[in-house]
């Protein structure tokens, strides 16, 4: 485990100076990852300024819920989520091969190969946002940051998860390049209150696919509300990120390399 965790420090420093041969276009990279991931937050801002709402949702709830959402993306996009362009560009080039001959685990070694320190501009917005919208609440009970900590941790595995699907499927489907944005798409809906959703949207996106998780309901625990289909969000996104590794697993099986 050290030596994993040891050799994962040292691929991101070395990521990180390798970034840093050229800074203008690094921080750069990263100012424009920031205030992409600012757009959602502030067209929510222009929706409460002109005198629009969520019913049942202040401005700074809402905000405390994409701010939840985008931390949690901050945080497994940098480290995690590479996994899928890497495998997709590995696999059409031909160069996954030298993966599989690594003498350590191949999920292991593409996440390796997979970070990507532009993406720290995410975390910067996650962080950021989630700062503004606590300023503006009243300060939440110990138990309640507790409580927040442990679903936090579990919007980061469903995160996960969904990049698992998406990088498995790209040994099947080599040209599959579009996939992020059918995820980007799909998770969007975790961005606002499930209260605006119909009864049998919200039991799909918390009970079925776990979109609720990743922000809306660390956010309601945060906040002190009440909280629906809780025990089936947490079952959901348990089954839901051992399916994701078990469709990498089985995927992996079906790569066939680039042949001669």
């Amino acid at each position: 485990m050290k030596g994993s965790l040891r050799l994962y420090g040292a691929a991101l420093k070395n990521t990180l100076a390798s970034r840093l041969a050229y800074r203008i276009d690094f921080f750069l990279s990263v100012f424009i990852m920031l205030v992409f991931e600012l757009i959602i937050p502030f067209a929510t801002f222009l929706i409460y300024r002109s005198g629009g709402a969520f019913p049942g949702w202040s401005f700074g709830e809402v905000l405390l819920v994409q701010a939840v959402f985008l931390l949690a993306k901050g945080v497994v996009n940098p480290f995690f989520a590479g996994i899928v362009w890497n495998t997709l560009i590995r696999v059409r080039e031909g160069t996954y091969d030298l993966l599989l001959i690594k003498p350590r685990s191949v999920l292991f070694m593409t996440l390796l190969t997979s970070i990507d320190v532009e993406d720290l501009g995410k975390l910067l917005g996650g962080v950021g946002v989630l700062v503004l919208a606590l300023s503006g609440l009243p300060a939440a009970a110990p138990e309640n940051w507790l409580a927040f900590v442990l679903l936090f941790a579990c919007s980061v595995c469903v995160f996960m998860s969904f990049s698992f699907f998406m990088a498995g499927s790209c040994f099947k489907w080599v040209g599959n390049s579009r996939v992020y944005e059918i995820f980007d798409c799909l998770s969007a809906f975790a961005m606002y209150p499930m209260s605006i959703f119909s009864k049998g949207l919200r039991v799909l996106i918390t009970a079925v696919i776990p979109l609720a998780i990743m922000a809306f309901i660390p956010a309601s625990v945060l906040l002190g509300k009440s909280v629906e289909y809780l025990a089936f969000a947490l079952g959901s996104g348990a089954v839901f990120l051992a399916a994701g590794a078990f469709f990498w697993t089985r995927m992996l099986r079906s790569y066939t390399s680039a042949g001669g």
